[in-house]
């Protein structure tokens, strides 16, 4: 932070970050320092600073606002400010998240509540916006928001905690039902119901039971290849393995997967013996399909097992989900600090060297309009190298138990196959 005592604000601020790039993590911190010491106009001339040099993000504009609107700006210019906000498009999930984070920080619940929503806008399945958003919600968001967050938590949020979340979110629509009913407003009401008993229903639940000191492994392939089980707990086609129980605890011996919303086609389900007796060598298996539905269905099997694995195969007819859910964790973006998602970091960007570091930095620099090199509007390209694999690969992960008596072995195939490749043409893509 720049000495606030060396000149009038916008001065102090325009000098400094005319010569620096700090993080934006240390922009939002110094701007919540300020504003908590009651310096509004060295807050001010912070954030518009910052937009002028080009390290805009979402919530500078609603902050900005706010302590515009505290030093009496008029206005005509903290509408002008406001409004930047809708045109704001350089935002992706973890800036939406971040500047919701320092929204609620501000007081500013409304605007938090609204940066979380266009936050499961880019990615839907996400839990974290909607979680944050509930508690937003009850405070400061209509009947229609908190169905948003407790509908969203109800569909995406299946940590180990799960079922108490569940609850919480329930209950918090179930209360708003209640009240729109009293109001008398029963299309809404009917509608909020509409929407609880759809966040709540499930395409297809399969859960394995057992008694003894058997330690039985279920491992199910979805239409879409993949397999989920004890060691892939999440898969793109929307599978959870929920619970990987061991006996002789009763109340442990289950195995749970559950599929909110899958495509449609067969599962097989595998059950095998990874050791321990299992009593009279039998398991019982329910399977629900459309949980919650009108179509509803569900059956019972007993299995027998005796040899090394036990197959079965379930058919869902209607299932409800028409793309791929991402896997992954947020990866930092190098330009902004933040993160994307569902993008994996390249193995030539992981180890580039001090020279590619450089290069891609003054390229940076050169596209935000930083330091001597502004060349704004200038055009780049830096090609990546990566290598698809084609063909099948397997992969074993062990698992040792903690009596060390047995290793589980997790068995997981992947089947790789480049369809077509595409040739596009860059411009300005010629060597110089």
């Amino acid at each position: 932070m720049p000495d606030l005592k060396s000149g009038a604000p916008a001065e102090v601020w325009g000098k400094f970050f005319s010569e620096h790039h700090p993080a934006p993590r240390l922009v939002s911190e110094w701007a919540l320092k300020l504003h908590n010491e009651k310096q509004y106009p060295q807050v001010i001339a912070c954030l518009q600073s910052a937009l002028l040099h080009g390290q805009a993000q979402p919530w500078i504009y609603e902050v900005l606002a706010l302590n515009m609107e505290i030093e009496k700006y008029p206005k005509e210019e903290i509408e002008r400010v406001v409004l930047s906000l809708s045109d704001f498009g350089d935002a992706d999930f973890g800036s939406m998240m971040f500047s919701g984070a320092y929204l609620t920080r501000f007081g500013r619940k409304a605007a938090a509540l609204t940066m979380y929503e266009q936050a499961s806008r880019i990615l839907p399945e996400r839990p974290e916006p909607y979680t944050l958003g509930l508690k937003l919600a009850r405070d400061a968001g209509t009947p229609e928001d908190v169905a948003w967050a407790a509908s969203g938590i109800l569909m995406n949020y299946w940590k180990s905690d799960f079922e108490k979340q569940h609850k919480l979110a329930e209950a918090a629509l179930q209360d708003q039902i209640s009240k729109v009913r009293k109001s008398g407003d029963q299309a809404l009401a009917d509608q909020l119901q509409q929407i609880l008993s759809n966040a709540k229903s499930s395409d297809l639940s399969i859960r394995l039971e057992w008694n003894g000191a058997a330690d039985l492994d279920m491992q199910i392939e979805e239409p879409t290849g993949s397999v989920c089980g004890f060691e892939n707990r999440e898969t793109s086609a929307g599978g959870l393995f929920l619970h990987d129980g061991i006996g002789p605890d009763a109340s442990n011996s289950y195995e749970l997967y559950q599929c909110p919303r899958g495509p449609s086609g067969p599962y097989r389900v595998r059950i095998r013996n990874a050791g321990g007796k299992l009593v009279g060598n039998r398991a019982t298996l329910t399977v629900t399909l459309r949980s919650g539905l009108p179509d509803q269905s569900r059956f019972v099997r007993t299995l027998v097992i005796e040899g090394e694995e036990v197959g079965l195969v379930v058919d869902l007819p209607k299932g409800r989900r028409t793309q791929m859910r991402i896997i992954s964790s947020l990866i930092p973006n190098p330009r902004t600090g933040l993160a994307h998602p569902g993008v994996p970091a390249s193995p030539l960007v992981q180890g580039r060297d001090p020279r590619q570091a450089k290069a891609l930095q003054e390229f940076r620099e050169s596209r935000q309009g930083m330091g001597r090199n502004r060349r704004a509007g200038a055009v780049g390209y830096a090609p990546m190298i990566q290598v698809i694999p084609e063909g099948t690969t397997l992969t074993a992960h062990p698992v040792v138990s903690p009596d060390r008596r047995y290793i589980r072995l997790g068995i997981q195939p992947v089947f790789n196959d480049i369809t077509d490749v595409f040739t596009f043409t860059y411009l300005n893509s010629g060597n110089r």
